[in-house]
């Protein structure tokens, strides 16, 4: 029932919030931008995504700021990928946060102090209550965690960024494409590393995205304090890697 209701109210919002402006430094490119609301955290506040597209777009990314709220590196490249001028045939889903509650808070959890990227139903095992890497009650048990697996299942992205912080690289850890990885990595000047969780992740968001979904996702893990000369660059270098060559 849940991803029934999840699923009528994206279809409404997709339907009802499209607006159309010229992009930047094109005369005849148009960019096309509609602001969606693809669920709702546990404290009620909204979970919005900002999709932005070109003409002659044949492929889609989906960039997810933050899952944790006290990680907000990845939220502030994700306003700059807004004010970006599009290319052709660039599709960009933008996710501030999937934690506006966490984010509230400048805390690492949703407001059930659950981890979310614990949350997600691939390799879930039950672990860390009491702390802040609690991977909650039950597999996917958040809110949070079935809106994100509602609009990535109806976007249907070929690749899924997933920012993190302070780890400071691209995380090889059971990629679905080393290739992406190694791409990455160049294009956004950070190392390949595997982020194994000191043992074994579970209950991840790439884990679950890899396993059940068409594209790759990979996580990002940005360092502790970005500049905002860097984070201009990051943003730029997700845009490049979204553009088609």
């Amino acid at each position: 029932m849940r991803h029934a209701v999840l699923a009528v109210g994206l279809a409404v919002s997709l339907a009802c919030a499209v607006t159309v402006a010229p992009a930047a430094g094109a005369d005849d490119l148009v960019v096309h931008e509609a602001t969606v609301r693809f669920g709702t955290s546990v404290e009620g506040r909204p979970l919005v995504a900002v999709h932005r597209w070109s003409a002659g777009a044949t492929r889609t990314t989906l960039v997810l700021g933050s899952m944790h709220g006290d990680e907000r590196a990845g939220t502030r490249v994700v306003r700059r990928l807004r004010q970006l001028p599009l290319p052709a045939g660039v599709d960009l889903w933008l996710v501030p946060t999937m934690n506006p509650d966490g984010a509230a808070a400048d805390v690492r959890t949703n407001a059930h102090t659950v981890d979310l990227n614990r949350n997600f139903p691939r390799y879930w095992r039950s672990a860390g209550a009491g702390t802040a890497t609690w991977s909650g009650p039950s597999p996917a048990s958040e809110p949070e965690t079935w809106a994100l697996q509602a609009l990535l299942r109806s976007v249907d992205a070929r690749t899924v960024l997933s920012f993190h912080q302070p780890l400071h690289g691209v995380d090889a850890y059971r990629a679905k494409s080393m290739p992406l990885v190694r791409r990455l990595a160049r294009e956004l000047d950070l190392p390949v590393r595997s982020f194994d969780c000191s043992g074994g992740c579970h209950g991840t968001l790439t884990d679950w995205a890899n396993h059940r979904l068409d594209g790759r996702a990979v996580t990002v893990e940005l360092g502790a304090a970005p500049g905002a000369v860097r984070l201009d660059a990051l943003a730029a270098a997700v845009l490049h890697l979204a553009t088609p060559h």
